[in-house]
């Protein structure tokens, strides 16, 4: 080699020279993503011989101009584009090839960067239509989780407003109760003494509820309604009285009529209890009008079958 003339060695020379550019812009072109600092990819870029073709995360309007690649030192490279409107070249980026498959960005028009790359695809449409698919997905999920909410919400004020409805309905009767108290002290029922078992259990379930306004005007002696739960407490007395009046039913009525009524007690039973099974019971105030609930239908049952079947 040292006798070749110097104007081939030259010519050799000069061959390298193109042969290592050419191999750069060969390896640059491509497929790419741009991942920024931040790890989201917001654009694509098409790299061919002599045009670059860049898109935003959609298919339409990529912008496409052709390029300068110029190999600085360090084997790193700057890519220029040739504005179209302007006919200049500008500063697109500069970076360094990491492996065949991945341009690591050392600096754009904004400055320098740390972490910003060109990862290689197979494709620019599979990979949107991909990304397309995800966002379907995510936004699916989305509407499915806001869906869901409503219904909670939904369900959550059903329940309020049922709870509150409940409440209602026991402070109403709790009204009652306490004005019908009131009546009974000014015109006290007298019991007509042992002409008949109407009369007489009529008494003791008069005295009963005689007793409880009493005893709740002295416990609660300013109290404009009876409080939830205080009602409850006599549900043991008013079950106790309801027995009495059953077992004279028991011996006192027809076969017939007794086995009838038998079966109409049960129905009524099933739905104190259901009705009872299927009232709130999270808070301590709703567990004390159940109670209510359970002490009072007890107390009217009782005076419905003292009325309509003792004689």
């Amino acid at each position: 080699m040292k006798n070749l003339p110097k104007s081939i060695i030259g010519v050799l020379m000069l061959s390298v020279l193109l042969a290592a550019c050419g191999s750069i812009e060969s390896n640059v072109e491509g497929s790419w993503k741009v991942v920024m600092d931040d790890e989201e990819t917001n654009s694509y870029m098409e790299i061919g011989e002599e045009r670059i073709v860049t898109r935003k995360e959609s298919n339409e309007n990529p912008i496409s101009a052709e390029y300068i690649l110029t190999e600085t030192e360090d084997d790193k490279f700057i890519i220029e584009f040739v504005n179209p409107e302007s006919g200049k070249n500008e500063f697109l980026m500069e970076g360094y090839l990491e492996n065949k498959d991945l341009i690591k960005v050392i600096s754009t028009p904004n400055g320098e960067t740390d972490n910003s790359k060109l990862v290689r695809v197979d494709s620019i449409t599979e990979e949107l239509e991909e990304k397309e698919k995800e966002e379907a997905v995510r936004e699916e999920e989305r509407i499915e989780r806001e869906k869901a909410d409503e219904e909670a919400r939904q369900v959550a004020k059903a329940e309020e407003e049922e709870e509150a409805k409940q409440v209602a309905k026991a402070e109403e009767e709790i009204a009652k109760q306490v004005a019908k108290g009131e009546k009974e002290e000014k015109e006290p029922i007298q019991a007509a003494g042992n002409s008949g078992l109407k009369e007489k259990y009529l008494s003791e379930a008069n005295g009963l509820d005689d007793k409880i306004m009493k005893e709740l005007k002295d416990v609660h002696p300013h109290a404009q309604d009876m409080q939830p739960g205080f009602y409850g407490q006599y549900n043991g007395e008013w079950d106790s009285l309801l027995n009495e009046v059953w077992n004279e039913l028991k011996d006192t009525m027809p076969d017939n009529e007794f086995e009838s009524l038998k079966a109409d007690q049960n129905q009524w039973i099933e739905k104190k209890e259901q009705t009872f099974s299927e009232m709130p019971d999270e808070a301590a105030s709703a567990r004390a009008e159940g109670w209510d609930y359970l002490a009072f239908e007890t107390k009217d049952r009782t005076y419905y079958l003292i009325e309509n079947y003792l004689d």
